[in-house]
C-alpha cells in the first residue's frame, strides 16, 4: 500500500485564502440579483394592480349603464346585475385598501 502524501501547508493555507474570496465575489452578485429582482418584482405588481383597476372600474361603469337601462324592467336579471355591480365595486374596495397596506 503507498501512503498518501502529506499536503504542503502553502498549498493548504492559498486554497483556504482564495477559495472564500472567489465565491465572496458571486455572492455578492447573487445578493445584487435578488435585491434587483425584488425591485423589478415591486414594480411588475404594482403594474398588475393598475392593470387590474382599470378593467375593474371599466367593467363597474358598464355594468352600472345596463343596470340602468334595465332596472325598471323588474327582472331577475336586473336583481343578478344589481349584485354583481357591488361584488365589484367590493374587489374594487378591497383592490384599493391592500394597495394602501402594501405602501406602508
Amino acid at each position: 500500500m503507498g501512503r498518501i502524501p502529506k499536503p504542503d501547508p502553502i498549498i493548504l493555507f492559498l486554497l483556504l485564502v482564495c477559495i472564500p474570496i472567489c465565491f465572496y465575489g458571486q455572492f455578492d452578485q447573487l445578493l445584487q440579483e435578488a435585491q434587483d429582482f425584488k425591485n423589478d418584482s415591486k414594480s411588475l405588481s404594482r403594474e398588475i394592480i393598475d392593470i387590474i383597476k382599470i378593467i375593474a372600474g371599466t367593467a363597474l361603469g358598464i355594468m352600472a349603464l345596463a343596470y340602468i337601462y334595465i332596472r325598471n324592467q323588474q327582472t331577475d336579471l336586473a336583481d343578478k346585475l344589481g349584485k354583481a355591480i357591488i361584488g365589484i365595486a367590493i374587489f374594487f374596495a378591497m383592490i384599493a385598501i391592500g394597495e394602501e397596506i402594501a405602501n406602508i
